[in-house]
Protein backbone atom coordinates (compact mmCIF):
# COMPACT_ATOMS: atom_id res chain seq x y z
CA UNK A 1 0.00 0.00 0.00
CA UNK A 2 1.50 3.37 -0.98
CA UNK A 3 2.69 5.85 1.75
CA UNK A 4 -0.09 8.84 0.83
CA UNK A 5 -3.64 8.06 2.39
CA UNK A 6 -5.87 5.90 0.42
CA UNK A 7 -9.45 6.73 0.32
CA UNK A 8 -11.97 4.28 2.08
CA UNK A 9 -15.94 4.32 1.10
CA UNK A 10 -18.40 3.30 3.54
CA UNK A 11 -21.57 1.75 2.35
CA UNK A 12 -24.30 2.02 4.83
CA UNK A 13 -27.81 0.68 3.48
CA UNK A 14 -30.83 2.11 5.63
CA UNK A 15 -34.35 1.16 5.78
CA UNK A 16 -36.27 2.30 8.86
CA UNK A 17 -33.36 2.91 10.81
CA UNK A 18 -33.84 5.92 12.74
CA UNK A 19 -33.50 5.00 16.22
CA UNK A 20 -30.10 4.56 15.89
CA UNK A 21 -29.09 6.04 12.65
CA UNK A 22 -27.94 8.93 14.46
CA UNK A 23 -25.26 7.10 16.68
CA UNK A 24 -24.45 5.22 13.89
CA UNK A 25 -23.03 8.14 11.37
CA UNK A 26 -21.61 10.28 14.35
CA UNK A 27 -19.72 6.99 15.14
CA UNK A 28 -17.96 7.45 11.21
CA UNK A 29 -17.78 11.20 11.11
CA UNK A 30 -15.69 10.62 13.98
CA UNK A 31 -13.15 8.07 12.98
CA UNK A 32 -9.81 9.25 13.29
CA UNK A 33 -8.96 8.38 9.76
CA UNK A 34 -10.61 11.22 7.55
CA UNK A 35 -9.97 10.35 3.76
CA UNK A 36 -13.18 8.81 3.92
CA UNK A 37 -16.52 8.80 1.91
CA UNK A 38 -19.98 7.33 3.57
CA UNK A 39 -22.27 6.32 0.76
CA UNK A 40 -25.84 5.71 2.23
CA UNK A 41 -28.68 4.29 0.03
CA UNK A 42 -32.43 4.96 2.15
CA UNK A 43 -34.74 1.80 1.03
CA UNK A 44 -37.49 4.43 0.74
CA UNK A 45 -38.21 4.16 4.46
CA UNK A 46 -41.00 5.17 5.83
CA UNK A 47 -39.65 7.17 9.00
CA UNK A 48 -37.21 10.02 9.46
CA UNK A 49 -34.18 8.40 8.08
CA UNK A 50 -33.65 10.00 5.25
CA UNK A 51 -34.05 13.17 7.02
CA UNK A 52 -31.85 12.03 9.27
CA UNK A 53 -28.85 11.46 6.48
CA UNK A 54 -29.58 14.64 5.10
CA UNK A 55 -29.71 16.26 8.25
CA UNK A 56 -25.91 14.82 8.66
CA UNK A 57 -24.87 15.56 4.91
CA UNK A 58 -24.92 19.39 5.90
CA UNK A 59 -22.45 18.86 8.61
CA UNK A 60 -20.12 16.67 6.46
CA UNK A 61 -19.85 16.81 2.69
CA UNK A 62 -18.08 13.27 2.98
CA UNK A 63 -21.80 11.87 3.41
CA UNK A 64 -23.03 10.75 -0.49
CA UNK A 65 -27.08 9.93 0.07
CA UNK A 66 -29.65 8.97 -2.32
CA UNK A 67 -33.11 7.68 -1.31
CA UNK A 68 -34.82 4.59 -3.33
CA UNK A 69 -38.37 5.51 -5.13
CA UNK A 70 -39.20 1.94 -3.56
CA UNK A 71 -38.44 -0.69 -1.59
CA UNK A 72 -35.98 -3.11 -3.30
CA UNK A 73 -33.96 -4.78 -0.45
CA UNK A 74 -30.69 -4.53 0.62
CA UNK A 75 -27.89 -6.26 -1.89
CA UNK A 76 -29.47 -4.29 -4.32
CA UNK A 77 -29.07 -1.59 -2.03
CA UNK A 78 -25.60 -2.43 -1.63
CA UNK A 79 -24.80 -2.90 -4.90
CA UNK A 80 -25.94 0.63 -5.96
CA UNK A 81 -23.94 2.02 -3.22
CA UNK A 82 -20.44 -0.03 -4.62
CA UNK A 83 -21.08 1.54 -8.02
CA UNK A 84 -20.91 5.06 -6.56
CA UNK A 85 -18.05 3.84 -4.22
CA UNK A 86 -14.53 5.49 -5.33
CA UNK A 87 -12.19 3.91 -2.69
CA UNK A 88 -9.33 1.78 -3.41
CA UNK A 89 -10.74 0.26 0.29
CA UNK A 90 -14.38 -1.04 0.20
CA UNK A 91 -16.21 -1.29 3.98
CA UNK A 92 -19.66 -2.39 5.10
CA UNK A 93 -21.57 -0.49 8.02
CA UNK A 94 -25.34 -1.48 9.82
CA UNK A 95 -27.27 1.61 10.97
CA UNK A 96 -27.61 -0.26 14.14
CA UNK A 97 -24.11 0.10 15.05
CA UNK A 98 -21.31 1.99 15.40
CA UNK A 99 -17.69 1.65 15.31
CA UNK A 100 -15.18 3.09 17.90
CA UNK A 101 -12.88 6.08 16.43
CA UNK A 102 -9.58 4.30 15.13
CA UNK A 103 -11.28 1.46 13.68
CA UNK A 104 -10.53 2.16 9.89
CA UNK A 105 -7.19 4.04 11.17
CA UNK A 106 -5.48 0.57 12.51
CA UNK A 107 -7.06 -1.55 10.34
CA UNK A 108 -5.62 0.14 7.40
CA UNK A 109 -2.40 0.57 9.77
CA UNK A 110 -2.53 -3.47 9.17
CA UNK A 111 -3.08 -3.43 5.67
CA UNK A 112 0.38 -1.38 5.41
CA UNK A 113 2.09 -3.92 7.55
CA UNK A 114 0.63 -6.69 5.19
CA UNK A 115 0.67 -6.77 1.65
CA UNK A 116 -1.16 -10.06 1.29
CA UNK A 117 -4.05 -9.14 2.90
CA UNK A 118 -7.55 -8.63 1.16
CA UNK A 119 -9.62 -8.43 4.24
CA UNK A 120 -9.04 -7.47 7.65
CA UNK A 121 -12.22 -7.35 10.13
CA UNK A 122 -12.00 -6.77 13.87
CA UNK A 123 -13.56 -7.71 17.41
CA UNK A 124 -17.09 -6.67 18.16
CA UNK A 125 -18.93 -6.09 21.01
CA UNK A 126 -23.16 -7.35 21.12
CA UNK A 127 -25.44 -5.84 22.22
CA UNK A 128 -29.12 -5.85 22.46
CA UNK A 129 -31.65 -2.97 21.13
CA UNK A 130 -31.59 -1.52 24.68
CA UNK A 131 -27.69 -1.24 24.30
CA UNK A 132 -27.52 -4.11 27.00
CA UNK A 133 -24.61 -5.73 26.78
CA UNK A 134 -24.56 -9.79 25.45
CA UNK A 135 -21.32 -11.10 24.78
CA UNK A 136 -18.19 -10.37 23.19
CA UNK A 137 -16.80 -11.90 20.04
CA UNK A 138 -14.11 -14.58 19.84
CA UNK A 139 -13.27 -14.27 15.99
CA UNK A 140 -10.07 -15.82 15.40
CA UNK A 141 -7.16 -13.87 13.91
CA UNK A 142 -5.41 -15.66 11.33
CA UNK A 143 -6.12 -16.36 7.96
CA UNK A 144 -5.60 -20.17 8.42
CA UNK A 145 -8.75 -20.24 11.04
CA UNK A 146 -10.64 -18.14 9.65
CA UNK A 147 -10.82 -19.56 6.34
CA UNK A 148 -12.12 -22.96 7.67
CA UNK A 149 -15.06 -21.74 9.62
CA UNK A 150 -16.10 -18.69 6.83
CA UNK A 151 -18.97 -20.35 5.82
CA UNK A 152 -20.33 -20.85 9.37
CA UNK A 153 -20.52 -17.29 9.54
CA UNK A 154 -18.57 -17.18 13.29
CA UNK A 155 -14.97 -16.27 12.08
CA UNK A 156 -15.82 -12.59 11.22
CA UNK A 157 -18.52 -10.07 11.84
CA UNK A 158 -18.45 -8.92 7.80
CA UNK A 159 -19.87 -5.13 8.41
CA UNK A 160 -16.34 -4.77 10.17
CA UNK A 161 -14.67 -6.15 7.51
CA UNK A 162 -12.49 -3.71 5.41
CA UNK A 163 -11.80 -5.21 1.63
CA UNK A 164 -8.37 -4.16 -0.14
CA UNK A 165 -9.40 -3.80 -3.63
CA UNK A 166 -6.07 -3.46 -5.01
CA UNK A 167 -5.82 -7.57 -4.83
CA UNK A 168 -9.10 -7.97 -6.84
CA UNK A 169 -10.03 -8.28 -9.99
CA UNK A 170 -12.84 -5.95 -11.72
CA UNK A 171 -16.40 -6.30 -11.08
CA UNK A 172 -15.92 -8.73 -8.32
CA UNK A 173 -17.76 -6.77 -5.48
CA UNK A 174 -21.22 -7.97 -6.34
CA UNK A 175 -24.04 -8.90 -4.03
CA UNK A 176 -26.49 -11.63 -5.41
CA UNK A 177 -30.13 -11.65 -4.01
CA UNK A 178 -30.72 -15.35 -4.43
CA UNK A 179 -28.10 -15.98 -1.53
CA UNK A 180 -30.14 -13.89 0.66
CA UNK A 181 -30.18 -13.46 3.59
CA UNK A 182 -26.63 -14.47 3.80
CA UNK A 183 -25.08 -12.29 0.77
CA UNK A 184 -22.23 -11.36 3.14
CA UNK A 185 -20.91 -15.10 3.42
CA UNK A 186 -21.57 -15.35 -0.20
CA UNK A 187 -19.36 -12.28 -1.37
CA UNK A 188 -16.68 -13.11 1.16
CA UNK A 189 -16.00 -16.83 0.17
CA UNK A 190 -15.94 -15.56 -3.42
CA UNK A 191 -12.57 -13.42 -2.27
CA UNK A 192 -10.87 -16.31 -0.54
CA UNK A 193 -8.29 -17.31 -3.60
CA UNK A 194 -7.00 -13.21 -3.24
CA UNK A 195 -5.26 -12.92 -0.26
CA UNK A 196 -5.26 -13.42 3.24
CA UNK A 197 -7.84 -12.63 5.90
CA UNK A 198 -7.20 -11.41 9.25
CA UNK A 199 -8.91 -9.93 12.27
CA UNK A 200 -7.94 -7.60 14.59
CA UNK A 201 -7.49 -8.26 18.35
CA UNK A 202 -8.78 -5.26 19.25
CA UNK A 203 -13.04 -4.47 20.20
CA UNK A 204 -13.36 -1.76 17.89
CA UNK A 205 -17.15 -2.42 16.98
CA UNK A 206 -20.38 -2.74 18.67
CA UNK A 207 -23.45 -4.78 16.78
CA UNK A 208 -26.61 -4.48 18.30
CA UNK A 209 -28.77 -8.13 17.57
CA UNK A 210 -32.03 -8.29 16.27
CA UNK A 211 -34.46 -11.11 15.71
CA UNK A 212 -35.39 -9.64 12.12
CA UNK A 213 -34.33 -13.15 10.61
CA UNK A 214 -35.66 -15.38 13.06
CA UNK A 215 -38.56 -17.80 12.68
CA UNK A 216 -37.45 -18.97 8.50
CA UNK A 217 -35.17 -21.34 9.31
CA UNK A 218 -36.29 -23.63 6.03
CA UNK A 219 -35.65 -20.89 3.78
CA UNK A 220 -31.89 -20.21 5.50
CA UNK A 221 -31.42 -23.82 5.39
CA UNK A 222 -32.16 -24.24 1.69
CA UNK A 223 -29.68 -20.67 1.07
CA UNK A 224 -27.21 -21.93 2.98
CA UNK A 225 -27.18 -25.44 1.66
CA UNK A 226 -26.66 -23.99 -1.65
CA UNK A 227 -23.43 -21.53 -0.51
CA UNK A 228 -22.25 -25.46 1.22
CA UNK A 229 -22.44 -26.23 -2.73
CA UNK A 230 -20.75 -23.53 -4.10
CA UNK A 231 -17.73 -23.61 -1.29
CA UNK A 232 -16.72 -26.63 -2.81
CA UNK A 233 -15.72 -25.84 -6.03
CA UNK A 234 -13.46 -22.94 -3.82
CA UNK A 235 -10.16 -23.84 -3.58
CA UNK A 236 -9.36 -26.51 -0.86
CA UNK A 237 -12.49 -25.84 1.29
CA UNK A 238 -14.32 -28.22 3.32
CA UNK A 239 -16.85 -27.62 5.63
CA UNK A 240 -18.52 -29.69 7.68
CA UNK A 241 -22.07 -30.38 6.85
CA UNK A 242 -23.31 -30.30 9.81
CA UNK A 243 -21.80 -26.41 10.47
CA UNK A 244 -24.17 -25.14 8.32
CA UNK A 245 -26.51 -24.32 11.05
CA UNK A 246 -24.67 -22.01 13.06
CA UNK A 247 -25.57 -19.24 10.83
CA UNK A 248 -29.00 -19.52 11.86
CA UNK A 249 -28.07 -18.33 15.89
CA UNK A 250 -25.33 -15.84 14.51
CA UNK A 251 -26.14 -13.45 11.91
CA UNK A 252 -27.14 -12.99 8.07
Amino acid sequence: MEDKKPLVSIILPVFNSEKFLHFCLKSLIRQSYKNIEIIAIDDNSKDNSFKILKSFRKQDKRLHVSKNIKKYGFPVCLNRALKKAKGQFITFMSANDTSLSQRIEKQLKYFKNNQKAVVVGVQCVFTDQNNKKLNKSIFPEKHEFIHKSLLSGLSMHFETAIINKFLLPKDILTFKENVYPFFYIDLFMRLLPYGEFANLSEFLHRHRKDTEFQGQSVNYIFSIAKLWLKSLTISDYRLPFSNLFAPLTKQA
